[in-house]
């Protein structure tokens, strides 16, 4: 494969493969949670699916200050965690994706030889 495409092969990891989703989230959201969250999937090229496992999971569904916790586990690194507190739920999931996808940018510049 290519390494400079951004497009995931056929093997490759994406939201829509590895999410789980857990506690406060419904099956009939993941259409619209993985939406929100595919922007991960070019940052996820080269890992194989089985792999790699992203849980979605929400503290306190339906109260302020709920928790919406996205755990990233790719195998060989470190479990990255990222977290929000927004009210809204989609405001929420932009925040974790937005959050992961640094995470994810600085484990990949770290692992990139350095000339």
């Amino acid at each position: 494969t290519d390494p400079m495409t951004t497009t995931p092969g056929p093997d490759d990891a994406t939201v829509e493969k590895c999410l789980i989703l857990g506690h406060g989230f419904h099956d009939d959201e993941r259409a619209s949670v993985v939406a929100i969250l595919d922007r991960l999937d070019h940052r996820m090229v080269g890992e194989p699916a089985e792999g790699v496992r992203l849980d979605l999971h929400m503290k306190d569904p339906g109260h302020p200050g709920r928790k919406v916790t996205l755990e990233c586990r790719i195998a060989g690194l470190p479990t990255m965690v990222a977290t929000a507190t927004d009210d809204d739920t989609k405001v929420a999931l932009a925040h974790v994706r937005d959050e992961l996808l640094r995470q994810l940018t600085d484990e990949k510049s770290k692992r990139q030889p350095h000339h």
